[in-house]
């Protein structure tokens, strides 16, 4: 199992967490999905969810009520969640699960988790260690891992977003 982030969910995604920075945000992953593949067209922000330093609390029956009117509405479906862990203090935020991120898992769906800190100097994106992807921008540092659940089992597993990986790519000068 892979998920693949489009440059639509890939920029959602930089957006929302950086928009409430040294808050942690959480929406929802919309696309489809493939035998192996998770496949992440959009990110929906909740816009109610309460935002605190080190958690974000929703209410899960407007949560239901979200996926509900997006498989009625659209050709999308709900594959899943993302929050992000941003740096508290000087504690660096990592994309590792805490103990409530695993309470909420459901079989089948992917979680997608966005460390953010603050950096002294850019670097460019790339995969680390074949599964997450990590890089910088505006003066911040993200990591983004990916989880899926199977059986009772919670497995990290890699993302794919060649946006990500050559977007710096085409705005470099060329060389003279």
């Amino acid at each position: 199992m892979e998920v693949y982030l489009s440059e639509n969910a890939f920029v959602g995604l930089l957006v929302s967490t950086i928009e409430v920075y040294r808050r942690e945000c959480f929406g929802i992953l919309l696309g489809h999905n493939t035998p192996e593949r998770k496949v992440v067209e959009f990110v929906v922000p909740y816009q109610t969810a309460k935002r605190k330093f080190r958690e974000v609390r929703i209410n899960w029956d407007r949560s239901q009520r979200v996926g509900e009117a997006v498989r009625d509405v659209s050709r999308w479906e709900c594959v899943g969640d993302y929050h992000s862990h941003p740096m508290y203090g000087t504690k660096r935020a990592t994309t590792r699960l805490s103990k409530e991120d695993l309470k909420h898992f459901k079989e089948g769906d992917v979680s997608v988790v966005a460390a953010i800190n603050d950096i002294s100097k850019p670097r460019r994106w790339s995969y680390v260690a074949h599964e997450s992807l990590s890089g910088t921008i505006n003066g911040y540092s993200l990591r983004i891992s990916a989880y899926y659940k199977m059986g009772n089992e919670i497995l990290r597993v890699p993302i794919v977003c060649p946006y990500a990986i050559g977007f710096l790519e085409k705005n470099a000068k060329p060389k003279s």
